[in-house]
């Protein structure tokens, strides 16, 4: 368990089961900039007991113990670790997400050797752009046509932050 000051970050389970077949399965979850990813029980249990090597997955906790999102963080080439998060719609804009990306930051450049932090967030996607700019990340480049979905060609904004400017 990460401990953060407003949420924490628990480690995928078992015991998430129901919580990610609920939201993974919700289309409002997703978004309209993310690509639905509908599975069944079995394939989430299986999919849970799956060793990711060089990936970290978390639930995003409220101090009540409530699960309110998820959070990724896939370790890349040159010390770099990428993340990407999702909130549940009734948990939006009251800061959880926020203070997640702060907790996985500062604990990625504290206990490990990340020297660089990414994420990508599509430009209309304003929430998730001002949780990357509330943690101090600024954008890096733009990719055109970076992901499909339903059909449709989305670009994609990079952002990043250094160990140095964290510190």
């Amino acid at each position: 368990m990460i401990t953060g000051e407003r949420v924490d970050l628990k480690p995928f389970s078992l015991d998430d089961l129901e919580f990610l077949y609920r939201w993974n399965n919700d289309p409002d979850y997703a978004g309209e900039y993310e690509p639905p990813e509908q599975a069944t029980r079995e394939e989430l249990e299986e999919w849970l007991l799956e060793k990711k090597p060089g990936q970290r997955w978390y639930i995003i906790q409220t101090k009540q113990g409530l699960g309110v999102g998820q959070l990724v963080a896939k370790e890349k080439e040159d010390n770099t670790i990428q993340i990407g998060y999702r909130v549940t719609p009734p948990a939006r804009n009251k800061g959880h997400c926020t203070a997640a990306v702060r907790t996985v930051v500062n604990y990625l450049f504290s206990e490990t050797d990340a020297e660089r932090i990414t994420a990508e967030a599509n430009p209309r996607n304003a929430a998730s752009i001002r949780v990357l700019e509330k943690v101090e990340f600024t954008q890096t480049c733009y990719k055109e046509k970076a992901v499909e979905i339903n059909g449709v060609w989305m670009d994609g904004a990079v952002y990043e932050i250094k160990k140095s400017d964290w510190l």
